[in-house]
């Protein structure tokens, strides 16, 4: 798929997504978000960027770091993403925020300009996320830091519950299930390659355990609907979804606890680098 294209289509999924995005009530991006700007250390006063920005998991969190004498840009393919993240900085009265639609690279942006740059879950969209991580290090001034999270391995009950949607996907989607596994997302090793092939210094790349907890299967289901996975589930035919769902709820069953909850791991990656 062209470069253009596969952009395009991610814009597009987020568009349609953007209305009930991570409104699903489990901590999830937010808490990811956060842990990113504070891996990745902005100062007060510092100019910061938050690229693929969504409604604002690690955009708020920079807010709030780098204060009222600093100022966050957000930038999003999806149009709907960033009006909804603009409604969001004017409730919470945010005046040190500037959002655009569009991509942030040497050609839209000023290279030097900022003293932080985030990207959270967004590179494994990316059909170029080599070239891509050398223009946000760009950015950079001398001493900047850039931040990615990507996702590691999910518990083996969750990896088999997606296994089961995984089998009804299309060749062509693009999930961080598909192309944020395999390259430069395999391994913590793989995306500190990337980072230094960039010519970043001082790089890190480490996971961290983020525990989800739910009730049962339907549960699941109802906050990936609130996910990206949104996509997979939408490929399962409606005869076949409940076949599907009685698998996925077996498959799930090995994380039930004492409590009579499941308890979902996923393991997040989390990689800095600064621009010498």
């Amino acid at each position: 798929m062209d470069p253009s294209e596969r952009r395009a289509g991610v814009a597009a999924l987020f568009d349609q997504l953007a209305p009930g995005y991570d409104q699903g009530g489990v901590p999830w991006f937010g808490p990811i978000g956060a842990r990113l700007v504070e891996l990745t250390a902005p100062r007060p006063g510092d100019h910061a960027l938050d690229v693929g920005a969504g409604r604002g998991a690690a955009t708020f969190p920079l807010v709030s770091a780098v204060g009222p004498t600093g100022h966050v840009t957000a930038v999003d393919l999806s149009p709907a993403m960033v009006d909804l993240l603009r409604t969001e900085a004017e409730t919470r009265a945010v005046t040190t925020l500037g959002a655009r639609t569009g991509e942030a690279t040497p050609l839209s942006t000023e290279p030097g300009s900022f003293d932080v740059v985030t990207a959270s879950l967004v590179l494994f969209f990316d059909p170029q996320p080599v070239e891509t991580v050398q223009g946000w290090v760009t950015l950079l001034r001398r001493g900047g830091r850039l931040g990615l999270s990507t996702f590691g391995p999910t518990d083996a009950a969750w990896t088999a519950a997606e296994a089961v949607l995984m089998a009804y996907a299309p060749p062509e989607v693009v999930d961080a299930r598909t192309t944020g596994r395999a390259g430069p997302f395999a391994s913590t090793d793989t995306m500190a390659a990337l980072m230094e092939a960039a010519g970043a210094t001082d790089v890190d790349s480490h996971d961290e355990s983020l525990e989800v907890t739910l009730p049962d299967a339907a549960a699941w289901r109802a906050w990936t609907m609130t996910l990206g996975m949104r996509q997979l589930w939408a490929a399962v035919p409606d005869v076949e979804l409940p076949d599907a769902m009685a698998l996925i709820a077996t498959a799930l069953e090995a994380d039930r606890g004492d409590d009579d909850q499941l308890h979902l791991t996923q393991q997040v990656r989390y990689t800095t680098g600064t621009r010498p």
